[in-house]
This record gives C-alpha cells, sequence and structure tokens, in this order.
C-alpha cells in the first residue's frame, strides 16, 4: 500500500491547488488540476427535514478538480511561515482564512508517517497541513479522489485503501502503512 500511496500522489507535486474551502465543521477540501463540471442530478428524499428535502430537489453544479483531497474526522493545522492560522476548533472565519491563504499554493510534498499517523501536505508559498487522528478512533482522516474514478482513503488505524470512488465503505479492503511515505 505504500508504493500505491506514493504513486497515487506523486503526480500532484507541483500543481496548485484551487477551490479550497471550508465545508461542514471543519472539513477542508481542495481541487487539484484540470476544472470539470461536477453535475449532480435532482432526486426525491425521504427526509422528514424541510430543508433537506429541498436540497436534494435541486440540480448541483460546481467545478471540481481532476483530483479532489478532503480532510475531515481528524485533528489538523494550517501553519504559513511560521504562525498557526487556523486548526480543526478554529471558528468557522479563521478556517475559512486559512483556506484562502492556502487557495493557489502549489503541492511541494506529502509525507505520512506510518508510526506518528501524520500526513503532511506543504505547499510552495509557505503554507503547511498537518492532519492527525481523533483519539483512536478508526475513522477516515483523508481521502484524494482520483482522475480515474478511484480513491485513496487513510484512516486513523493508519490502514489505507485504494479502490473505485462508487464502492461502499464495507466494500473497501484496508492494508495497513508500513512505512512512512514521502514525496518527493
Amino acid at each position: 500500500m505504500d508504493d500505491a500511496i506514493a504513486t497515487v500522489f506523486a503526480p500532484l507535486i507541483g500543481l496548485p491547488c484551487w477551490g479550497v474551502a471550508r465545508g461542514q465543521g471543519s472539513i477542508l477540501s481542495f481541487e487539484f488540476g484540470a476544472p470539470r463540471l461536477f453535475v449532480r442530478e435532482p432526486f426525491v428524499s425521504s427526509s422528514s427535514s424541510p430543508k433537506v428535502r429541498d436540497l436534494a430537489a435541486r440540480r448541483v453544479v460546481r467545478p471540481v478538480g481532476a483530483w479532489n483531497l478532503f480532510v475531515f474526522c481528524c485533528h489538523w493545522r494550517v501553519v504559513a511561515s511560521g504562525e498557526a492560522l487556523a486548526d480543526d476548533d478554529s471558528p468557522p472565519a479563521q478556517i475559512d482564512a486559512a483556506a484562502r491563504a492556502m487557495d493557489g499554493q502549489s503541492l511541494t510534498a506529502f509525507t505520512l508517517g506510518a508510526a506518528s499517523r501524520q500526513a503532511v501536505f506543504a505547499f510552495d508559498l509557505g503554507a503547511r497541513l498537518t492532519a492527525w487522528p481523533c483519539a483512536s478512533n478508526g475513522e477516515e482522516q483523508w481521502s484524494l479522489y482520483l482522475p480515474d474514478e478511484r480513491v485513496l482513503t487513510y484512516r486513523a488505524d493508519s490502514c489505507a485503501s485504494l479502490g473505485a470512488a462508487d464502492d461502499k465503505l464495507e466494500q473497501a479492503v484496508w492494508q495497513a502503512v508500513a512505512w512512512s511515505v514521502g514525496i518527493p
């Protein structure tokens, strides 16, 4: 799995991220590579919430990158030029400001420490995103969606899965990350 992680991240090195944004709560999302339109067609929701039913009945169209990185269900911190900009407990406005600071920066390095379970994303203009597990849970820390419709997902227990993006979570094959991965 270690080699697969290095292979998946290698094409991202040197690419600028764009559309960096805070999602629900403290989720961070990054787009990389050529943009394309994502279209989610409307559907009928059986939710008891009128707001959810209304949102489901709408068509969603938005630009996404060839690669999409989502950081969620973990602790994270953004540092730029030695100054902490935000972490997963920061107020939404501070997280939004950190996302704006990373937007447009090119990924220069990615490291994943199997022992520490920390992922570090380093960028060319000085930003650095470090993600690590919440407690000792086995939840997903981040997922990288690839242009070929696969997804690489890393869990807090230092296991990773690389499979079809439309696979259900229970279908995923998880393998331990045995050593530290570093690119370049």
